[in-house]
């Protein structure tokens, strides 16, 4: 089984300004369209059997409209997670219609969301997802001097010492382009890491000591098309000379015992 833990689509009369709002905000090609269709394809074409998508509501009133999206594209192959913002007005309605409608997961990204990750507003809502969903953060970004980087490897250190029965996926091994903090502050704690957008920047040893350290089962399969496509993951991933038991719990076996967990 594959599972690919980290996509991202969008609905087809938007996607181009926000592939084009993702080229500009981080500086590099986004060389896909960010559309259900063209990921369709791929996902054929690399025998993906299950892909995990969602999106993140940049602004407090993004969220219905990010959820009902969620919700209406979940079935067969595909799993939508859903969004919220700390500063959304009813936190414990959305919830409940998460819950109702069967979403088992919600992405934050605290950069473009702008908020601390390990901020108190937030910290409340996630002690109330902790027994029913799963919850992905993106974390780490470039420190140059003109950003903020509002999620951090410690900040979410800080959250699992806070909230420790969290399920939690921290997205790009622990932290794009901050592996260094992601190995002194995530290794080894109850957390998921994924593969995304680091084949081809994270080091192919450095990526393989963070495996071994934290324990392959603790790592989950993600493209995050539409910066990349599943065949290449997989391509890179099998590439690093891991054993089978470790290559085929990373291609699904992990992710497949984290779904379960909430009844997916």
């Amino acid at each position: 089984m594959i599972i690919d833990m980290h996509v991202h689509f969008f609905p087809e009369n938007v996607a181009p300004k926000v592939t084009q709002h993702l080229a500009d905000h981080y500086g590099i090609d986004v060389p896909y369209q960010g559309t259900l269709a063209e990921y369709s394809k791929m996902r054929l074409s690399s025998r993906v059997d299950t892909a995990v998508f969602f999106t993140a509501a940049t602004k407090p009133e993004q969220v219905q409209s990010a959820n009902i999206w969620a919700k209406s594209n979940t079935g067969g192959a595909y799993i939508g997670f859903g969004t919220l913002h700390p500063d959304y007005h009813d936190i414990d309605g959305e919830i409940k219609k998460l819950k109702d409608w069967g979403v088992k997961g919600v992405k934050f990204h605290p950069d473009f969301q702008q908020f601390y990750l390990d901020d108190a507003k937030a910290l409340t809502i996630y002690e109330k997802m902790a027994k029913d969903f799963i919850i992905i953060f993106h974390v780490g970004d470039e420190e140059n001097g003109n950003n903020t980087v509002y999620s951090s490897p410690r900040r979410l250190a800080n959250v699992l010492d806070n909230i420790p029965n969290l399920r939690v996926i921290a997205a790009h091994m622990g932290g794009y382009k901050m592996w260094d903090l992601s190995m002194q502050w995530l290794v080894g704690k109850e957390v998921y890491f994924d593969t995304s957008s680091t084949f081809g920047i994270l080091p192919d040893e450095q990526f393989k000591n963070l495996i071994k350290e934290h324990g392959y089962h603790r790592i989950l399969l993600g493209s995050d098309y539409p910066y990349n496509d599943p065949q290449r993951e997989l391509r890179c991933l099998s590439g690093l000379g891991l054993k089978d038991k470790q290559y085929q719990a990373i291609i699904g076996e992990n992710a497949k015992k984290l779904l379960a967990g909430v009844g997916l």
